[in-house]
């Protein structure tokens, strides 16, 4: 949820996010305990344990076609895969558009920077009387003390969204190649990736942190080998895009990757919900 901006143009990658149904998707396998604690994006507001956190579209505010509806099932399906299998328990599960838990908005962001931010993510703890971006109050690492009691999620209207389907990603990842690009004009235009936004943003709204936020917070050089960063291998600690967590803050141009749940997001979503 912090404003950083970041921009390096020589990996072509864009600072995408703050904050904050019977489909099988894969997820990389995650042992439990191999990143310590300390390097983990937890915070002390959790969602009741065994509740049914619902998430909609608002009508208001409408997903642009089908297939930006269908990223989002594929990003609730992913998180809700993890958190059946926390101590708390509970699931994620889509419902008809209107009233939710987490409501999901294509919408202009707070101060409207499309340029470098693609989504924000809202919380409201129960007892507030509104929403904040500031996750700062969800206290990082420490014991549930917060009952979470709703979420909004703006996802900033823009016209290089890609939102294909998983099947379409890899050929569409050649687009970050200059030469691929030019000859692959039509496929190469959308240049952001709607599904890992999506992604980010839901673990957003199951109050998770950056990795780059907690090492702000802890006075760590993210390229140090002790980050979260580089425990999350987000691309400031790796060099490289694929094997970053979804909740790195940056997502790359033409990359897809952080659709899918790493290491350290699982890691994550059990240190927090198996409390």
């Amino acid at each position: 949820m912090d404003r950083s901006r970041r921009r390096s143009s020589a990996r072509q990658w864009i600072i995408a996010f703050l904050v904050l149904a019977g489909l099988a998707l894969p997820v990389s396998a995650a042992s439990a305990g191999t990143i310590p604690d300390t390097k983990l994006g937890w915070s002390s507001c959790l969602w009741p344990a065994g509740k049914t956190i619902t998430v909609a579209v608002d009508p208001a505010f409408p997903l642009p076609d089908p297939s930006f509806s269908d990223r989002l099932n594929e990003a609730i399906v992913r998180w809700d895969g993890v958190l059946r299998t926390s101590r708390r328990a509970g699931d994620v599960v889509r419902i008809g558009d209107g009233p939710a838990d987490i409501v999901i908005q294509y919408r202009a962001l707070e101060g409207g920077d499309t340029s470098e931010v693609l989504g924000e993510t809202y919380l409201q703890r129960a007892g507030d009387p509104g929403f904040t971006t500031n996750i700062g109050v969800c206290p990082d690492r420490r014991p549930v003390a917060y009952g979470m009691q709703a979420v909004q999620t703006r996802i900033a209207p823009r016209n290089d969204w890609f939102a294909g389907d998983d099947n379409s990603t890899a050929n569409w990842e050649n687009c970050g190649g200059s030469t691929f690009r030019a000859f692959n004009p039509g496929l190469c235009t959308p240049s952001v990736d709607f599904g890992s936004t999506m992604a980010h943003e839901l673990g957003h709204a199951l109050v998770f942190y950056h990795p780059q936020t907690l090492d702000q917070i802890d006075n760590i050089p993210v390229n140090r080998s002790d980050s979260a960063s580089a425990q999350a291998r987000c691309v400031e600690a790796s060099g490289e895009f694929p094997p970053q967590a979804t909740m790195c803050s940056g997502q790359g141009q033409w990359r897809a990757e952080q659709r899918t749940l790493e290491t350290w997001d699982m890691e994550t979503m059990h240190r927090a919900y198996d409390q």
